[in-house]
């Protein structure tokens, strides 16, 4: 179970964040040459947000898929739909060679990786959580943020490719990445086949008859709080994470000018750090609850916004201090007791519809856009400061958010749909 869930966040994670380094290096020149770099890189990036767009759409078909025909078969068509939109990307002729159509295959296919990871990491998530005891529910569920070691893939190979292939980078050397997703992906195929569906998803068939299944408006009108509440978490890490890999990184290389293998190396060894501290924190979370742990990271970010562009402006050594600090001391402690925080607001027969939504929400409407936010931020006032001050706004937000959710009540162990669940009894949902 924990193999098959890690090998299916290192895929998802492999390819959803590989398309936001090429967004960064490459596409503004191979889809948008018409545009100047600038402009160029703006386009880039507003397709990235695509993909982020399409998550809601994606949480609310799968995550109902999902609360009815089981968390197993689910994630295996999200796995289907995502590996097959990533080795397609590597495809897309040029903009040279098709025209506008290029660029339009191109936000077509980020569309259906969006709609694919918006029912993905949730069904993955609860797998490991459903199947977890209460004492290490924030650990397993922390497995999924282990994709980093996807994010290490993915730099790793846009490194190599970047230094066989030269100055014909643009021209191949880009594409040769997503193709070999296809691997990946059939390995995640095959060992997803043994994992069995949630015992706490079982038992929801046997009461489904005597508990109907809610419909979508039903469970807005029940569970809204606790889906906004964790829009406000999730948006405020989701920023910091794509600023760090997405934004900074044609930062680093376009208006300061470091060498791109120099960067890459970088982002390889922060991720390597962030994967080590992300079960950490876990294991931490099961010890104390979920949202002490996460305050303490959001509590850093706030301090650590405006020191990291300052680390990050003076060379490449600085660069990677700036990643690897932030990764660690924000990310793994916000990220690592999410969903096991998220999946105790909802009980069994809605808590796919209700975590997935708690994830792409905010992914559409915060994270999504933060390499586009920061972009025209930095633009318009030529200095990352303001991009600092976005950060530690939302990591404020995040923070009130988490101890009201960390103050409601647990629904891990209860699969009735009721009313009364709504409800804002103020004690603990330790996860």
């Amino acid at each position: 179970m924990v193999v098959a869930g890690l090998s299916t966040s290192t895929i998802e994670f492999y390819d959803f964040m590989l398309y936001g380094t090429m967004a960064a290096l490459v596409f503004n020149q191979v889809f948008f040459p018409a545009y100047s770099p600038a402009t160029g890189t703006l386009a880039a990036f507003a397709t990235f947000a695509v993909g982020f767009v399409a998550r809601p759409i994606g949480s609310i078909v799968l995550g109902r898929l999902g609360d009815r025909i089981g968390r197993k078969q689910t994630v295996m068509l999200t796995l289907v739909l995502m590996g097959g939109a990533t080795v397609g990307i590597g495809l897309i002729p040029s903009y040279q060679s098709i025209g506008l159509a290029a660029p339009v295959i191109l936000v077509t296919l980020r569309f259906v990786q969006g709609f694919a990871i918006g029912g993905e990491v949730a069904g993955v998530a609860l797998l490991l959580i459903e199947h977890s005891k209460k004492s290490s529910r924030n650990l397993l569920g922390s497995i999924v943020h282990m994709g980093a070691l996807g994010l290490i893939l993915s730099s790793a190979a846009t490194s190599f490719f970047s230094h066989v292939a030269g100055d014909r980078f643009l021209d191949w050397g880009w594409r040769i990445p997503f193709l070999l997703s296809a691997v990946l992906f059939g390995l995640t195929y095959w060992l997803r086949r043994s994992i069995s569906d949630s015992p706490q998803f079982v038992a929801t068939r046997t009461d489904a008859a005597r508990q109907p299944r809610l419909s979508l408006a039903r469970t807005f009108a029940l569970y809204w709080r606790p889906i906004l509440l964790a829009t406000g978490i999730t948006g405020a890490g989701g920023v910091v994470y794509y600023t760090i890999f997405t934004y900074s990184v044609g930062y680093a290389t376009g208006s300061l000018g470091y060498d791109r293998n120099s960067i890459l190396n970088a982002l390889i060894l922060s991720a390597v750090l962030y994967t080590l501290a992300v079960p950490v924190a876990g294991w931490l979370a099961d010890r104390t609850s979920a949202h002490i742990v996460i305050s303490c990271g959001l509590i850093f970010s706030i301090i650590f916004a405006f020191p990291f562009f300052i680390l990050f402006d003076s060379g490449p050594v600085g660069v990677f201090a700036a990643m690897s600090t932030y990764l660690c001391l924000t990310m793994a402690p916000v990220n690592a007791p999410q969903f096991a925080l998220y999946a105790a607001q909802f009980p069994a027969l809605s808590r796919y519809t209700g975590t997935a939504l708690s994830q792409a929400i905010p992914a559409a409407t915060i994270a999504g856009t933060a390499p586009f936010v920061a972009q025209y931020l930095f633009g318009a006032t030529g200095s990352n400061t303001s991009v600092a001050w976005y950060i530690a706004l939302l990591s404020v937000i995040a923070l009130g958010c988490t101890w009201v959710l960390g103050r409601r009540p647990s629904l891990l162990d209860d699969n009735v749909e009721t009313p009364a669940h709504a409800g804002e009894t103020p004690h603990s949902s330790h996860a």
